[in-house]
């Protein structure tokens, strides 16, 4: 088959897959288009067929936003399962939990996939972001396009969660959340928090420094750590699961099996399997 001839099909597919994903979240088209980060004009091309209109790299952008993670194709160890009973309680209750697991243990693969679910929304914090850009990131996860003052940015994305049947908001690397976005956050927690849920998700020493925060008085951390109701933290792979995964991903021979057993990190075990495979590829090739 032509090249060109596969391209048309993934674009004549791909008006479908935007269909599904928009009905199963409950999205408007245009609010599908602010969160995927491409113009209506780009989809009003795909929903008229003008396929020629649209490039592969857009074809490859949008697919990549709807086929974030499959859940089939994600190992369910037990910590995976205690995070989505995590998640739904936070929904459930509203509640506000925060979530602490060490790099490479599989926590941001897990929220995810978690936040495939409808109204759940997803948004990562870095530390060079700026309040009002956190909130404008935000606000363009829930589908809003909007421009203003950090205070009305907060009131609205407020407002949009309070619309929605128990929504979760979950913001991974919380860790590295700074000190003013903190306040604002607990700005936005008490104006959602008998409507929604707040998972907060990021590396151990993100409990660690909270408490030490708020042990030393520092502003509103001793407040914020409070509106936490419930903390989890992720066990790592147990040897059972370390074993299982590596028969899943072709490792078979038992003493090398054994030799990963004590392995705790997803990336870790992944990591070893990847060199497990390139060694035994060099020594047939011999």
């Amino acid at each position: 088959m032509k090249k060109n001839q596969t391209n048309q099909e993934e674009k004549s597919l791909l008006k479908q897959s935007i269909n599904d994903f928009c009905k199963e979240h409950a999205l408007s088209k245009s609010a599908f288009a602010k969160r995927c980060g491409v113009s209506d004009g780009t989809l009003s091309f795909i929903e008229n067929e003008q396929f020629e209109k649209i490039s592969d790299e857009m074809v490859q952008k949008i697919n990549s936003f709807i086929n974030k993670v499959n859940v089939s194709d994600i190992y369910q160890n037990v910590d995976f399962l205690d995070t989505f009973a995590a998640c739904d309680m936070a929904r459930i209750h509203h509640l506000m939990i925060g979530i602490v697991a060490d790099t490479g243990m599989g926590k941001t693969t897990t929220l995810r996939t978690y936040a495939r679910k409808k109204n759940v929304f997803y948004v990562s914090f870095c530390k060079s972001v700026k309040a009002g850009q956190f909130f404008s990131e935000l606000l363009c996860e829930l589908g809003v396009s909007f421009e203003g003052s950090l205070n009305e940015k907060i009131n609205r994305a407020a407002k949009e969660l309070n619309k929605k049947d128990h929504p979760l908001l979950i913001i991974d690397e919380a860790g590295k959340i700074t000190h003013p976005v903190m306040l604002y956050l607990q700005e936005l927690r008490d104006k959602t928090i008998s409507n929604c849920g707040i998972i907060l998700a990021g590396m151990p020493y993100f409990k660690t420094n909270l408490q030490k925060y708020a042990d030393r008085q520092k502003e509103g951390c001793a407040e914020f750590l409070r509106r936490i109701n419930v903390w989890h933290a992720f066990l790592g792979l147990s040897p059972k699961e370390v074993e299982e995964i590596c028969r899943r991903n072709g490792v078979d021979d038992s003493d090398t099996i054994k030799s990963l057993r004590n392995i705790k990190r997803f990336g870790d075990l992944m990591n070893e399997i990847f060199l497990y495979k390139i060694r035994k590829d060099r020594m047939f090739d011999l």
